[in-house]
């Protein structure tokens, strides 16, 4: 927990001299210079209290690793993995707070991650570690430090947080008739999204303030909104409401070091699931490269070996930077995946030895929907080219069906005769899924390519007749595959063909009847 303390020291110290004086508002807020001095001044107050309570994490954290290895054995041996859990929990949340209000420009947009903050760091958490740590040992003397740090801390961000609360909703936005003004953004949202939106609730500031939420949740969903004002355009943007705008516009800060733009919130929130997918991954790799930092074993061996090992154990320090980099920079994100595969490729080396870690990282990758280069090396089929395929179902092998198959590493383009489908890959399984022409039917194929050059395959067929009934066909079949005769080369100009998009069911040849 203590690995990126002397860069939490070094920003909390630049943020009690930055909050003072405010180089400016946020966007399409009024200025209140008294008040924002008087809740700056607070902010750095708190700053102050979560660097206090960071300090006394540090030797609480030694005297737990010492009582752990007063007996060799590991935390979790001695009923302490629960506790560093928590304490873990508790120094990310105080780092985070720390590394994004050094970034920030105004109070303003430190709400929420006071906010979370607050909610992280609880005393009744630490109260119910106490249970684990016999009194009069070191670790209950700095547990007993850390809880009153964390008391200084509640005591001065709790009532600042009802003051931020408080300036909230005085920056309402609303109608005369809800006690709002009838100010230039009120009459774009009236003009733009209509009367009964901008009425549907008393909208209030979160953090960015130019994010507004309704301060009650209308009963109807469709009314249930968050609303983002572009200053730059004069514009109302409406976002999911269930999405948490707040965290994507703290993270993509972090990563990037620049204030996210309202057109940039609206695209992230609309790929919401990608974000928490990406989320889940690199919270995964962590996880994998913790227990290889302090383990041993053939992963161990691979990470100590990495040529961006350092790197990377300095990145795992701060989870809550290593995170939004992650998700939002893609360069950064190229890199980790290259570590990842620089570990997998060592484990690949080392042979029979390291099968088993080998197959454990081959499985969160898959978990993952990821194929790192090493993989798609020796993917089957090649990772980029074209196949011919000769498909038949099982229950009629005499009638065949013959395809070209053209794999460009995820995305797989199939043509069959006049009509063409697209696919998507995951290591050697394709998935398609579309219309049929001429038919109002979806099929759906998953077919999966063996090593030997046979393969397998489960089709569904889905049709509406003309009485409106539903009919489904299930089929299974079998088949086999080659390097076409012609080869294929990936083509920088190709689209990529999102995997939802419908996909053509080819037809078959004029002596076979239609799949």
């Amino acid at each position: 927990m203590s690995g990126s303390f002397a860069r939490w020291s070094a920003a909390a110290a630049l943020l009690l001299l930055s909050l003072i004086v405010w180089p400016g508002d946020a966007p399409g807020q009024p200025t209140d210079p008294s008040a924002d001095a008087t809740i700056s001044a607070d902010f750095a107050a708190v700053t102050a209290a979560a660097a206090a309570s960071r300090r006394a994490l540090q030797p609480l954290d030694r005297a737990l690793a010492v009582l752990a290895a007063r007996d060799r054995t590991a935390p979790d041996d001695r009923g302490l993995g629960p506790i560093r859990v928590v304490l873990g929990r508790h120094a990310e949340a105080l780092d985070r707070y720390a590394g994004f209000a050094a970034l920030a420009g105004s109070w303003r947009d430190l709400g929420y991650e006071l906010a979370a903050l607050l909610a992280a760091v609880r005393r009744e958490e630490i109260d119910a570690l106490s249970a684990g740590i016999a009194p009069g040992q070191d670790a209950a003397t700095a547990l007993a430090a850390y809880r009153q740090s964390i008391d200084s801390l509640t005591a001065t961000a709790a009532p600042l947080h009802d003051r931020v609360t408080a300036s909230r909703e005085r920056d309402r936005l609303a109608g005369e008739s809800r006690g709002g003004k009838d100010d230039a953004r009120y009459r774009q949202l009236v003009g733009q999204l209509g009367e009964t939106l901008a009425n549907a609730s008393v909208y209030v500031p979160s953090a960015p303030p130019e994010l507004y939420r309704p301060k009650v949740p209308p009963a109807e969903k469709v009314f249930d909104v968050a609303l983002v004002w572009d200053e730059a355009e004069g514009e109302w943007l409406r976002l999911p409401a269930d999405v948490p705008v707040e965290e994507i516009f703290r993270d993509v800060f972090i990563a990037s070091g620049r204030r996210p733009t309202p057109g940039q919130l609206k695209y992230l929130a609309g790929i919401h699931s990608q974000i928490l997918a990406r989320q889940a991954t690199i919270d995964a790799f962590a996880d994998l490269l913790r227990a290889a930092r302090a383990g041993e074993g053939s992963t161990a061996q691979a990470f100590a070996r990495s040529a961006d090992g350092p790197a990377i154990r300095k990145a795992l320090d701060e989870p809550w930077r290593l995170r939004a980099r992650y998700v939002y920079d893609g360069a950064y994100r190229a890199w980790t995946l290259g570590v990842i595969d620089q570990i997998r490729r060592d484990l690949v080396t080392q042979g029979a030895a390291a099968a088993d870690a080998l197959r454990s990282l081959d499985e969160l990758l898959d978990r993952h929907g990821l194929t790192l280069d090493s993989q798609w090396a020796v993917a089957v089929p090649p990772a980029v080219g074209s196949v011919t395929v000769t498909a038949w179902f099982r229950d009629d092998p005499k009638t065949r069906f013959v395809s070209t198959w053209r794999f460009e590493k995820e995305q797989v383009r199939i043509e069959i005769d006049q009509g063409r489908a697209n696919g998507v890959r995951r290591g050697n399984t394709v998935q398609t899924e579309g219309s049929i022409p001429g038919r109002n039917c979806v099929a759906t194929d998953t077919r999966s390519f063996a090593p030997n050059g046979t393969l397998t395959f489960s089709a569904s067929y889905r049709c509406v007749r003309d009485d409106g009934t539903i009919e489904v066909n299930d089929r299974s079949g079998a088949g086999t595959w080659e390097i076409a005769a012609e080869a294929a080369k990936p083509t920088a100009t190709s689209p990529a063909t999102p995997a939802d998009k419908p996909a053509v069911e080819p037809r078959p040849a004029a002596r076979q009847r239609p799949r």
